[in-house]
Parts: C-alpha cells; sequence; structure tokens
C-alpha cells in the first residue's frame, strides 16, 4: 500500500527534488511532453512524496484450484539492504506461487547471510533455495540465462532483488495468460528511492515518448506489431521485475544480450516478443527503486548512444515498421544525440 503525504525534513526533501530533476533531464523529451511531466511532478514535489509499504496491509491468498506454475527468481548481487523486502514482496504475493529461487553473484556484502537466515524463517507451502556462484559472471545476463535453465515452472518472474512490488502484482499480470500466444506479460511501475520514497507515480513518461496515450489503459498486442509500433523507438518495459515470462528457449537471446551494456534487456525482450503477443496492465504495482548511483550514470553517453542507435536499427531492418513509424525513430535518435551533446 502506499501512505501519502507525510512529513520530511528540508533535507530529505532537497534530496527528492535532486532525483526528480535527474529523472526528469535524463528523459529525451519535447518540450509539450515536459510540460506534461513538470505538471505531474509537482504535486509529488510539494509534499515531498509518499511512502511505499509492503507491511501496511496483508491480502489473502487466492484459492486456486490449479494455479499456473510460477517460477520466482531473485538475482542479487550486494544488495543485503533490500533483499528481505524483496522476498517479503514475493511471499506476501495473493497469487500462489510454483517455487522461489534466489541467485547470488558472489556478493561481498552480508548478502547470503541474511538469506540463509530469511529462507530459515520462511513458512511457506512452496519451495524456497540459494543457488551461489563460485564466481562473479560480471554480467546481469548471466544471472537471466540461469534464471530460465533453474526454472522449473511455465512461467518466470525474474524479481530483481532492489525492487518490490504489490501483492496483486501476479495475480494481474496472470489473467493475460489466458491468452495461449501471450509471452509477455507486464505493468506499469512506479519509482521509488532508497527509502522508499515515491519519485514518479508511473512511468509512462519515460516509455510514452511522444504522448501518444497507449499506455494509459491495459491492451495486448501481437509481439511483432508491438516492436512496429513502438519498441522500434525505445524500450517500452522499463524494468523487468515488472514483466512476467512465458517459460521458453530463450538462451541465445539472452547470450547474445551480453554485449551490450545498457540495452540488452531491449534486446530480449523484442526477441522474445518474435513467439507471440505482449501483455500491459496499466496499474503501477511494480516498485522499481531508483538509486543515486546506477550503470547508466556510469556508463559514456557516447556508448549509451551507441547501443540505442544499434538496437533502433535492428528494429528496422527485421520488423516491419511504418514510415511514419520511422520518422519517429528518427526523432527520438537526434533528441539523443543532442541530449548528449554528440
Amino acid at each position: 500500500m502506499l501512505i501519502g503525504h507525510i512529513g520530511i525534513s528540508d533535507r530529505r526533501e532537497k534530496m527528492i527534488r535532486k532525483a526528480l530533476k535527474k529523472v526528469y533531464h535524463l528523459l529525451p523529451l519535447s518540450e509539450p511532453m515536459r510540460e506534461k511531466i513538470r505538471k505531474k511532478l509537482k504535486p509529488i514535489d510539494n509534499v515531498g512524496g509518499g511512502k511505499v509499504d509492503i507491511y501496511g496491509e496483508r491480502l489473502p491468498r487466492l484459492n486456486l484450484e490449479m494455479p499456473r506454475k510460477v517460477s520466482v527468481i531473485i538475482p542479487n548481487y550486494n544488495y543485503a539492504r533490500y533483499i528481505t523486502e524483496r522476498i517479503d514482496s514475493i511471499i506476501f504475493q495473493t497469487y500462489p506461487i510454483y517455487e522461489l529461487i534466489i541467485l547470488d553473484d558472489c556478493s561481498t556484502d552480508n548478502s547470503v547471510e541474511i538469506i540463509k537466515k530469511k529462507i530459515e524463517s520462511l513458512q511457506v507451502d512452496f519451495p524456497v533455495s540459494l543457488i551461489e556462484n563460485e564466481h562473479n559472471s560480471g554480467n546481469v545476463f548471466a544471472q537471466w540465462k540461469k534464471a530460465f535453465s533453474v526454472a522449473g515452472g511455465d512461467y518466470v518472474w525474474i524479481a530483481e532483488a532492489d525492487d518490490s512490488s504489490n501483492a496483486r502484482f501476479l495475480e494481474t499480470v496472470m489473467k493475460a495468460f489466458d491468452d495461449e500466444k501471450v509471452v509477455i506479460s507486464y505493468c506499469e511501475s512506479l519509482t521509488m528511492d532508497e527509502e522508499n520514497r515515491l519519485l514518479m507515480g508511473d512511468l509512462r513518461p519515460w516509455i510514452d515518448q511522444f504522448g501518444c496515450g497507449k499506455w494509459d489503459k491495459d491492451y495486448v498486442k501481437d509481439g511483432v506489431e508491438e516492436i512496429g509500433e513502438t519498441m522500434c523507438i525505445n524500450n517500452t518495459i522499463a524494468n523487468v521485475s515488472s514483466a512476467v515470462f512465458r517459460n521458453g528457449d530463450y538462451s541465445q537471446y539472452i547470450e547474445e544480450a551480453k554485449r551490450f551494456k545498457l540495452a540488452g534487456d531491449w534486446y530480449v525482450y523484442m526477441r522474445v516478443l518474435e513467439h507471440g503477443k505482449i501483455a500491459y496492465n496499466c496499474q503501477s504495482l511494480n516498485y522499481h527503486r531508483m538509486q543515486q548511483q546506477g550503470l547508466t550514470l556510469s556508463t559514456s553517453h557516447e556508448k549509451e548512444f551507441e547501443e540505442i542507435v544499434f538496437l533502433q536499427n535492428y528494429a528496422l531492418e527485421h520488423y516491419p515498421v511504418s514510415p511514419a513509424v520511422k520518422e519517429k525513430v528518427l526523432e527520438r535518435r537526434e533528441r539523443e544525440r543532442g541530449r548528449f551533446g554528440l
């Protein structure tokens, strides 16, 4: 649940404003769209933001005769600070879990100790296990690849260790799999900071870069059509924690994604969508954590721009894209060039 309009110190308010400005300036948008964002963020800025609290209300588990088998995989590396909440956010799901597997990539903090103690304390009706790497993989997609290889369920939720979620996340996104052609079902995400304070109520300003309003309502669409309509412009699944995949052999795509520093997830989504449909739910049931220091901030503008261009070109070459959408692809590219000063 969200607890809104709470009081905070001047120092905390300044930190939140700083984070909001960082998000705002990273968005490669037109001035009309920026004005919409300014209006949208103003109420949050005025009250200092709400606070995300998954412990405020426990909801009953759905009583389903034959729930779909969902494997939840948590890839973890040095997220001792957040791992307990992340595990709890999965335990609290109203939709039955088939299994929970935590992958630790040789963390140097006390993550493993916390995880082991947490597992020992759990009283759940599904298996929970920890798999520790002998050596650090050095690449997030190595953990994604392992996630699909160890998952025993028919559906895979890669729940990043620093994120969290609403208890009805799975209950909501799993409904879309009534359509047997859906391969990815995802929902809207809110953004919070390191202290769970709300930064943005949704990420639509991030993904709807031309203000088309597509993500204002739920939809199901053919995957290749989705790529040709919007995903060729930018990565429209902002956070992998917001998505559940129909399990399949995606190992080649994930292996190929290792070549990218930032845009590997975008590549994987496009390749998976070749196999079926995508479903979107407009409720912000995924809680994406934005931290002060992240990979994007430590990567050169040249590298980021290079990967954007590469993925756009890949989409233009491999999927049907109309001339009108191609113009948007090139417009976004030029926006990025200007933003990065290239």
